[in-house]
């Protein structure tokens, strides 16, 4: 990616965004309460680090990335206010691109055993979608598993990003993954819940 993307979430994040509902998505609640989010935690396209906070609140270890450093700001503001209560939260809010995860210096190597993906994956037109799940492929481990939430197909045509089709997921996680399950899930905004799908994808 080049400056501009990056340029753009910034001026995003000075203002509020409708995706920044103030709280975990309830879809993310729910595979957090049902255990289905184990380990070192990936929040990727954190933004202000609701949901990586939120996990780190039950005892995850979390790195949120987001290629906006205005939302990497204001997560860690988040943070520093939630540790005067909670001293012992375990997570960190770097810049980075989800594109290229594997070149992120301020990863380290690191492998996670759950990366979560709340409205990343649909800003993503479909000749870089490849290109996102093998960024992703290159931190986390074998037998880990990805959860993306994103806007259907059946989301309003005209407005938000880009929707995804039930299919697209198999398309785009053929080599390496295993589609595990793609249900339907409301993606909550700060207008209405708009028609989402909750994708569970498992890496080989």
């Amino acid at each position: 990616m080049t400056d501009e993307p990056a340029n753009w979430w910034d001026e995003a994040y000075e203002g509020d965004v409708p995706w920044d509902i103030g709280r975990p998505q309830s879809a993310i609640v729910r595979l957090a309460e049902r255990g289905e989010i184990v380990g070192d935690v990936l929040d990727v396209g954190c933004g202000t680090g609701t949901h990586a906070l939120s996990l780190a609140s039950r005892g995850h270890r979390v790195t949120g990335i987001d290629i906006s450093s205005r939302a990497v700001e204001r997560a860690r503001e988040k943070l520093r206010v939630r540790r005067e209560r909670e001293p012992d939260l375990d997570v960190t809010f770097r810049v980075g691109n989800a594109l290229d995860l594997e070149l992120d210096d301020h990863l380290g190597g690191s492998r996670f055993e759950t990366v979560v993906d709340s409205g990343t994956f649909h800003v993503f037109e479909k000749p870089l979608r490849g290109r996102y799940a093998d960024s992703l492929a290159t931190v986390l481990e074998s037998g880990g598993r990805a959860h993306v939430l994103v806007f259907s197909d059946r989301a309003p045509p005209d407005w938000g990003p880009t929707p995804v089709a039930r299919e697209d997921f198999a398309e785009t996680f053929a080599d390496g993954w295993r589609v595990l399950s793609v249900r339907e899930e409301p993606f909550e905004t700060t207008h209405e819940s708009v028609a989402g799908y909750l994708a569970t994808l498992e890496r080989l």
